[in-house]
């Protein structure tokens, strides 16, 4: 199996190098898959003076946890201006009680320690940078917290990985993870990488499991775009190209800022009556 595999990258999210010792084993979907290969999972770029990767131990009480915690609940919840805000006075008494700053240098159990309390709203304002106030480590902590949340999900640890164990259910229980999150992490760049090349991945492992995969479209325009993108690198099977050389990314891009700006605009004039505040499949 062979596949090139990049970073999935996003405006204003944390997406490079991770940070902190101990970092658990993340998942990073192939942007530019060949045209025989499913995208593959390794384990997330990280600075070469941390810390071998742990192993990470799932159970379907953390799976369900994680998923308590990514769904969204739109009837008079918080704005997220406002998220952000408590999640950074979370993130400060977090502090307190560890008695030091996060840094480059923290590891994943204090991030967790720190971060874990915060529901994956709150995780995504900080991974997103959400009004300015979090710092790059912060936010690089914050996403592998969400990464961890996905990987509980799937029932994946690294040493399934490594063993080439991953099952079209367990892309398929990654796929229902992602459909779950909040309307903000929807319009990010990052989500719809994740949520198409999950999808994608489950097609292909059916496939190749010899069963005809469920029709799991996203609802959503943006990973629609994003999975066209990856179907085009797959019929092309052109190794040198990446996602972001396709149409579909670059206009995926703009759908991006253009749904974000109408999810503010929209929670600011939103009315009592607990409406959505702008409609994400349109």
């Amino acid at each position: 199996m062979s596949a090139v595999v990049t970073s999935l990258h996003d405006k204003g999210h944390a997406t490079t190098s991770r940070t902190g010792t101990g970092v658990p084993f993340m998942m990073n979907i192939a942007a530019t898959p060949s045209a025989s290969s499913l995208p593959p999972l390794v384990q997330g770029k990280a600075k070469a003076s941390q810390a071998a990767a742990p192993t990470q131990s799932t159970t379907k009480a953390d799976g369900a946890a994680s998923a308590s915690a990514a769904r969204p609940t739109d009837g008079g919840k918080k704005d997220f201006a406002t998220v952000a805000k408590d999640a950074r006075a979370a993130l400060d008494a977090g502090y307190q009680k560890l008695g030091k700053t996060g840094d480059i240098y923290t590891s994943f159990n204090d991030w967790q320690s720190v971060l874990g309390g915060l529901d994956r709203r709150s995780l995504h304002a900080i991974a997103s940078n959400e009004g300015g106030q979090f710092n790059e480590s912060e936010r690089v902590g914050a996403q592998n917290v969400m990464d961890k949340q996905l990987n509980d999900a799937m029932g994946l640890d690294q040493a399934t990985a490594a063993a080439g164990k991953l099952t079209s259910d367990m892309f398929l229980k990654g796929v229902r993870f992602m459909d779950g999150v909040s309307d903000e992490e929807k319009t990010s760049m990052f989500w719809a990488e994740k949520r198409a090349g999950l999808q994608f991945s489950y097609e292909g492992r059916s496939r190749q499991e010899g069963k005809e995969p469920e029709n799991v479209d996203s609802e959503s325009p943006l990973a629609k775009l994003i999975k066209g993108g990856l179907e085009n690198l797959r019929r092309t099977g052109d190794p040198s190209r990446q996602l972001k050389d396709t149409p579909e990314y670059r206009q995926a891009v703009q759908l991006s800022e253009q749904l974000k700006a109408g999810l503010r605009a929209g929670s600011a004039a939103k009315s009592a009556s607990g409406g959505r505040a702008v409609d994400l499949t349109a």
